[in-house]
């Protein structure tokens, strides 16, 4: 009997199945931050902790694994420059998570591809063309319709979000450029150990004392940031990333229905509106994206 699944499209299912589970554990832990940031915990406390559990977790699994070596690294100031990219983006979003719905909070998010791109042409020398300036050009529209910068929607809360996502975008410019040298665990490592050591760097100005179960659903945090981070990992590892990045736009279900069972809180109807033509721009992106390596590598091959 012949089996009509190609081991491909095995993989972009499993691929899909990875990412959708991903995302779903990152609303989780976004709920969690919203939680303890209400609770009038400052974000540099909140990520204190989580960053010295991650990475207490991690090089205890590295040193098990008689892997220790694979923590050296030739470019320390770039992986200081990356730690603190990355503490300024959980830090704003966390914070924008205090101050606004957390659905409205993940539509901004999803202009990070749009971003990215565009950070792209100064920082990578990356060339974008007629198409793709299009559908930028289409995204801060969207983004435009869910801020409403002259209307009563407009809060610090959408600034804090807007920051987070340029925070966002930088490091994912500054994976690509390290990640010629530098592999992913050694990346996640110094992430996390940044988070830690920048946090802890506040905590006397910001300190509030934590009963156990609050340190219990920080703990519960980290452990639910490495579980997202393994689970998307390896979405990417198992299919191409046109096949997967489209998936991550899930994060708006999961945040809509997790700000309405605990918040009562559902978008109105010009960030749905906002949402569609931000998601379309995003996935039109990653099209071209994938249509230019693709063209990319068969001139490749054809030298």
């Amino acid at each position: 009997m012949s089996n009509n699944s190609s081991p491909s499209a095995d993989n972009n299912l499993h691929g899909i199945l990875l990412m959708l589970a991903g995302v779903f554990v990152l609303a989780i832990m976004d709920v969690i931050a919203k939680l303890l940031v209400e609770a009038d915990y400052s974000p540099f406390q909140i990520l204190a902790f989580r960053g010295w559990i991650i990475s207490s977790c991690l090089i205890g699994w590295i040193a098990f694994r008689g892997q220790l070596r694979a923590l050296k690294t030739t470019r320390s100031r770039d992986h200081v420059l990356r730690a603190g990219i990355g503490f300024c983006m959980p830090y704003l979003f966390f914070t924008a998570l205090g101050t606004m719905p957390i659905a409205d909070a993940v539509v901004i998010f999803f202009m990070a591809p749009v971003i990215m791109t565009i950070l792209s042409i100064p920082l990578l020398k990356e060339i974008v063309g007629t198409q793709r300036w299009a559908a930028i050009a289409v995204g801060f529209i969207g983004v435009i319709i869910v801020i409403q910068p002259s209307g009563g929607a407009f809060q610090v809360g959408t600034i804090y979000a807007l920051g987070a996502c340029v925070a966002y975008s930088l490091l994912g410019i500054m994976d690509r450029w390290m990640g010629e040298t530098e592999p992913p665990i050694r990346l996640v490592f110094y992430f996390s150990l940044g988070n830690a050591v920048i946090g802890t760097c506040a905590l006397p100005f910001v300190w509030k004392p934590m009963p156990m179960m609050d340190v219990l659903i920080i703990l519960g945090m980290a452990a639910v940031a490495m579980f997202a981070h393994i689970l998307i990992t390896s979405a990417y590892i198992k299919a191409p990333i046109s096949v997967i990045a489209p998936f991550e736009y899930s994060a708006l279900i999961w945040s809509t229905m997790f700000g309405l069972l605990i918040w009562s809180d559902f978008p109105a109807r010009h960030v749905w509106f906002g949402a569609a033509i931000i998601v379309i721009s995003g996935i039109y992106m990653v099209h071209r994206e994938h249509v230019n390596n693709k063209n990319i590598t068969k001139e490749a091959r054809e030298i």
